[in-house]
């Protein structure tokens, strides 16, 4: 059986509240065979990063707290997988979900990087990397 592993980036973490888009249910129904989302620690630390350094960010806060509830709530409907990986000290967060995405794809999986960040989307196209992304603040598109 087709196993889909989507790794997701901060930036969608934010989206349902943001823009409305129930990111979890659309990405399921557009892919064939089972799919499994990844959320890694370093990511979740990145987003509490942000928060600290930003205390004023009362609609960053809102969007992070409604992320999470989303995830939260939807966490026996759809498989996701919570990892404790974080990046090493020399690298970035964006190289860290490029060789987890790599390291993952080696396994003979499909693999898609859902995020908003039009540089590392590029950056995974060029390793051969599928991606996710918001277009026009109301769909997702793949690609």
């Amino acid at each position: 059986m087709l196993e889909n592993y989507i790794v997701i980036d901060a930036n969608f973490i934010l989206l349902p509240f943001q823009f409305k888009i129930d990111y979890l249910t659309e990405i399921a129904a557009n892919l064939e065979g089972k799919t499994i989302f990844v959320i890694y620690k370093q990511i979740l630390n990145e987003l509490e990063a942000k928060k600290l350094r930003e205390p004023n960010a009362t609609k960053f806060h809102m969007d992070l707290k409604s992320g999470l509830l989303y995830l939260e709530k939807n966490n026996d409907k759809f498989n996701i997988l919570y990892e404790q990986t974080i990046k090493l000290k020399e690298d970035t967060t964006d190289s860290f979900l490029l060789k987890i995405c790599q390291g993952l794809k080696e396994k003979s999986r499909k693999v898609y990087l859902a995020s908003n960040d039009a540089d590392l989307r590029r950056e995974a196209r060029k390793i051969g990397i599928s991606t996710i992304f918001l277009r026009q603040k109301k769909y997702l598109s793949f690609d």
